[in-house]
C-alpha cells in the first residue's frame, strides 16, 4: 500500500487523480455557493468570493484568482438569479428552485464525502 501511495502521489500531477482532487475542491465550492443563495443572500457577489476564499483560492495561481475575481462582478442579485432559473410560468418557482438547490447541494455534499474519504484514507490530501 505505501509504494502505491508514492507512486500515485508522484504521478498524480496532470492525472486522473489530480482531476478528481480539482472537481472535489470544485463541488466543495458549488454546495458553498448553493447554500449561501438557499439562505437568501442578495448579495451574490460578495458570497461568490467568500466561497471562492474558502474553498479554491488557497490552490489557485495569480491568473485563476484573477478570473473569479472577474467573475464575481458578473453574478446577478439572488432575485434575478431565482428567476431566471425558474423560468417555467409555474406559480411559486422560487420555492421550487430553491428545493431543487437543496436536493442538488446534499447530494454534492455527500459524493464530496466519498471523495474526500478516498483522499484520507489512501493519504493524498495535503
Amino acid at each position: 500500500k505505501q509504494w502505491y501511495q508514492r507512486r500515485v502521489r508522484a504521478h498524480a500531477k496532470h492525472s486522473a487523480t489530480d482531476a478528481l482532487l480539482w472537481l472535489y475542491r470544485e463541488m466543495l465550492f458549488t454546495k458553498e455557493l448553493l447554500l449561501a443563495i438557499i439562505e437568501g443572500e442578495s448579495n451574490m457577489s460578495t458570497r461568490f468570493l467568500d466561497c471562492y476564499d474558502r474553498t479554491l483560492k488557497p490552490h489557485h495561481n495569480m491568473v485563476s484568482r484573477s478570473v473569479y475575481l472577474v467573475a464575481s462582478k458578473a453574478i446577478p442579485y439572488r432575485e434575478d438569479m431565482l428567476r431566471a432559473l425558474g423560468h417555467d410560468g409555474m406559480a411559486n418557482t422560487d420555492t421550487t428552485v430553491l428545493y431543487d438547490m437543496r436536493t442538488y447541494s446534499s447530494a454534492i455534499g455527500t459524493i464530496a464525502g466519498y471523495l474526500e474519504k478516498f483522499y484520507i484514507d489512501n493519504k493524498l490530501l495535503s
